[in-house]
């Protein structure tokens, strides 16, 4: 690594551990930010090697893809994000902290899956918004690729995930949704 890529790994570690703190908070306790952490650090040294000033883009915005990645990579080869295993995390507050919405974290039983989860929770949305919820929070797709799928624009995504995400909350409660999925 040269010194200049040494530089930019020191310059942004402040973005790769505010990147780990914010997946963390989306996370059950088990998971520690540190490892996190690691794989941050590990997104942002592959970013420093990578980047090329010369196409006049913003190392923080480069490195943001690649620490970002790094994270949801290691939370994928340590089975948190692949889909049809025994346990998924559930986070119907994927990016945001706001306690009026349901809990940060809902572990699903083994014989629950993902379309079976959506249906509980989404139960009386629309068709349009349980395939937006699935999109988003099952899928994880961004929210600009869920509006190009909608012919809408990325904030007006937001602005949908939001309501739902309210309706959703105000009815269910956290013990009531998790005897639901239990049952």
């Amino acid at each position: 690594m040269t010194t200049y890529q040494q530089k930019l790994v020191e310059q942004y570690v402040p973005l790769a551990n505010k990147l780990a703190f914010q997946k963390k908070q989306t996370l059950p306790a088990f998971i520690d930010v540190e490892d996190l952490q690691s794989a941050a650090y590990l997104g942002l040294a592959e970013a420093a090697s990578r980047f090329n000033p010369d196409l006049g883009i913003a190392f923080s915005t480069f490195a943001y893809r690649r620490v970002f990645g790094a994270i949801q990579d290691f939370l994928r080869n340590e089975s948190m994000g692949k889909r049809g295993d025994y346990q998924k995390v559930y986070s119907l507050n994927h990016r945001e902290d706001d306690e009026s919405c349901l809990q940060d974290m809902l572990e699903t039983p083994p014989e629950r899956n993902d379309e079976e989860f959506l249906e509980e929770v989404s139960c009386g949305l629309g068709d349009q918004a349980k395939e937006i919820i699935r999109l988003y929070f099952i899928d994880e797709l961004s929210m600009r690729e869920v509006g190009e799928k909608f012919d809408v624009s990325e904030s007006r995504i937001s602005q949908m995930i939001k309501s739902y995400k309210e309706r959703i909350s105000a009815k269910w409660s956290k013990s009531g949704l998790c005897e639901q999925l239990a049952a």
